[in-house]
């Protein structure tokens, strides 16, 4: 036997009113409500060129990603397919490339990771791989402590953890160093 279509429309109406009066209850004029606070969106830029400059306004660091993105206010901003040049005291450039950046909030710091690359800007010179890097900028030092390779033209030394001083432009290979030097 089936249910007359009148009682099937008295029981949806019964669930709305039942619903309206749930989520009713609980609005704005409702003693106790305490709406909440809305979260300031965060932002994300494509293609996207971030600089620092110092306290003289010189140029120190220039970071261009394919997307940049900064999800808190005041958080930390990630980079996507990072390429940060660096330019010391000294004045020389260095140009580091990675898969993945941070710039963490509220530090003078860059992260980088994934597929990481160190070198001097220009043509030749050593080139050092890494998977992470994080470089100080007031420090002017880039450091980390997982595997290095470090590529000069035909030879290679790989090392397990690094000190870059970027002004004295000096390495510190940390430990288990090996070098190839063929003729």
């Amino acid at each position: 036997m089936k249910a007359p279509r009148h009682s099937l429309l008295v029981l949806l109406t019964g669930v709305a009113a039942g619903t309206w009066w749930l989520v009713g209850s609980h609005d704005a004029g409702s003693p106790g409500y305490t709406p909440a606070p809305l979260a300031t969106p965060g932002y994300y830029l494509t293609d996207a060129t971030l600089e620092q400059t110092d306290a003289t306004g010189q140029r120190t660091l220039l970071a261009h990603a394919a997307r940049a993105s900064q999800l808190e206010p005041n958080g930390d901003v990630a980079l996507e397919s990072p390429t940060v040049r660096y330019h010391t005291r000294a004045g020389r450039d260095w140009l580091m490339t990675a898969r993945l950046g941070t710039l963490p909030a509220g530090q003078p710091r860059v992260d980088l990771e994934g597929d990481v690359e160190l070198r001097a800007d220009g043509a030749g010179g050593a080139v050092v791989r890494t998977e992470h890097l994080d470089l100080d900028v007031p420090a002017q030092v880039a450091t980390t402590s997982d595997p290095v390779r470090i590529e000069l033209a035909r030879h290679t030394l790989l090392a397990h953890g690094l000190r870059a001083d970027l002004t004295e432009e000096s390495l510190r290979l940390e430990a288990d160093v090996h070098g190839t030097f063929p003729r």
